[in-house]
């Protein structure tokens, strides 16, 4: 006996035979009806894309929280571990200064190595903005032509 669903639908093979199983061709389907499952196809595999991009874009802002949360805290650590560090190592070298020479010298150590830093991290220049580069040129070409005119003069 045939399955539940060839009982409803029947099957396919029966869908083209006539009761005296002569084979018969189906109907083509007309224009608007083509057009519109089309359209309603375009619209299911544009929907379901949607949906994954944005489970794709929820889990990579996610992802990127969770780094920057732990980046963070990790700095936050980092900063405190280096404080302490240079804390101990003033009371250690100089444990008979006051404790105001201590704090002057704990807070200059810092500024000069912050400032090392901040030198190594502008060492390199910066791209120059458009209206820079349009300036230098204009500038450059004055001062040809005024140099061309003492050579020439």
């Amino acid at each position: 006996m045939a399955n539940r669903a060839e009982q409803k639908s029947g099957s396919r093979v029966t869908d083209f035979r006539r009761s005296n199983g002569e084979m018969i061709e189906p109907s083509a389907p007309s224009v608007p009806v083509a057009i519109e499952k089309l359209a309603s196809a375009t619209q299911r595999v544009i929907t379901k894309r949607i949906d994954l991009f944005m489970l794709e874009n929820h889990q990579l802002v996610a992802t990127l929280i969770a780094r920057a949360a732990l980046l963070s805290f990790g700095v936050v650590v980092g900063l405190a571990a280096w404080f302490s560090a240079i804390s101990a190592l003033v009371l250690y070298v100089l444990p008979g200064w006051s404790l105001m020479y201590q704090l002057l010298l704990f807070a200059a150590i810092n500024v000069v190595i912050g400032a090392a830093v901040v030198a190594f991290g502008l060492r390199e220049q910066l791209p120059k903005l458009a209206a820079e580069i349009e300036g230098e040129t204009t500038r450059s070409h004055a001062e040809n032509a005024a140099s061309a005119r003492r050579t020439g003069a």
